[in-house]
């Protein structure tokens, strides 16, 4: 076997559509692989995503239980302030806004 035979015998089988096939495929199997892990990429970033989104839910949500209850602390807070009695010496402790509550019950009354 001389050297134009080896070459001829290789650019006919390359030629005769069995080696462009076979590139062909190889390239067409190679592009399918690349869009199949795309694929799952895409959806593991779609999970992360919707799962941070349900945890900053959460969050949001314990947020404003938690604000709520820092209101209605500051708002007891505040009426035990206006309803302690400011004589501490004596023995006839009054609130100091009894003319306030005097007013509020009768309008309450009403």
């Amino acid at each position: 076997m001389d050297v134009a035979t080896l070459l001829t015998t290789f650019f006919t089988t390359l030629l005769s559509g069995g080696g462009v096939a076979s590139f062909m495929q190889y390239k067409q199997n190679r592009k399918a692989k690349e869009l199949e892990n795309d694929k799952a990429a895409s959806e593991q970033w779609r999970a992360l995503y919707e799962e941070q989104t349900k945890t900053v839910q959460a969050l949001r949500e314990r947020l404003h239980e938690t604000r709520t209850l820092l209101e209605e602390e500051k708002r007891q807070t505040l009426m035990c302030r206006f309803y302690v009695c400011e004589k501490l010496d004596c023995t006839d402790r009054e609130p100091p806004h009894t003319e306030i509550m005097k007013e509020f019950k009768q309008v309450f009354e009403k």
